[in-house]
């Protein structure tokens, strides 16, 4: 891989080409190769049915009325239920940020409170579930990890960037799900029919392309994606007039990346 500010040079000459509605910066001048820059990465991938500890395990699927209106827009950091931008490191932990903001959201809606809760608390007590640590994991075994054991305060567990023995409590964490389903993959009316009607949903993207790692403001889209790997969180959706319908993503690379994260 080329030094960052070679590589950011040639790909918004390349974007400027394509298309213009992205505009890329120059963050990560710090990472110089791919593995450096895969370690930020860290989706492992699970579709209806996935492995945990040799045992299958399904996963419901999300389910909607086709007729049901839909608002023709909507930002959930407007309605107070999206906590501020995280930033993972070089630790493949994005599937605890993604899982976490999710149940943020959710408590939000069910508690009336808006609480970070601790990533670092998944990525160190869910490697029964199938999850790795810093070396990858998967939103369904997070959210399994807390439909047992809860997930708790950001406070009381704070992200140290890299994985340690788990430090979890007798008590169980106030963060707890009784279930999930699973969008079906490529159904974006059944995304959108999700993130309105229930909330901020996880998500999936291919994040090792070059324009997307350094993607500045804008909204996004490549005719490159190929497997995803990287997981976000959705909070939110809209229609430009010029460039049609997009996603409002958070991510969990700081304020740097994107319009402020």
């Amino acid at each position: 891989m080329e030094d960052n500010g070679k590589l950011q040079a040639m790909q918004k000459l390349e974007a400027e080409w394509i298309d213009y509605k992205t505009t890329l910066g120059t963050i990560f001048r710090h990472i110089s190769t791919d593995q450096e820059f895969n370690m930020m990465n860290g989706l492992s991938l699970s579709n209806e049915t996935y492995l945990r500890e040799g045992k299958k395990i399904y996963v419901n699927l999300y389910r909607y009325d086709q007729n049901d209106p839909l608002p023709a827009a909507i930002d959930w950091r407007k309605k107070g239920r999206v906590t501020s931008i995280k930033s993972q490191g070089q630790c493949g932990s994005c599937y605890a940020f993604s899982a976490a903001a999710a149940l943020e959201g959710y408590y939000k809606k069910t508690k009336g409170k808006l609480i970070d809760f601790s990533p670092q608390n998944i990525m160190d007590c869910s490697r029964n579930y199938g999850n790795k640590g810093c070396n990858g994991g998967s939103v369904h075994a997070s959210f399994d990890y807390a439909r047992d054991y809860g997930v708790v305060k950001d406070l009381k567990y704070p992200y140290v960037h890299t994985e340690q023995p788990c430090k979890r409590g007798k008590n169980k964490g106030i963060a707890t799900v009784k279930g999930y389903v699973l969008v079906p993959q490529g159904d974006e009316l059944a995304l959108k029919h999700a993130v309105a009607k229930e909330g901020p949903v996880p998500a999936a993207v291919h994040s090792s392309l070059p324009d997307f790692k350094f993607y500045k403001s804008g909204i996004y889209s490549s005719n490159s994606c190929g497997q995803v790997d990287h997981a976000i969180l959705i909070v939110g959706y809209g229609t430009d007039r010029t460039l049609g319908e997009y996603w409002i993503v958070k991510n969990s690379w700081g304020t740097d990346w994107g319009e402020e994260g």
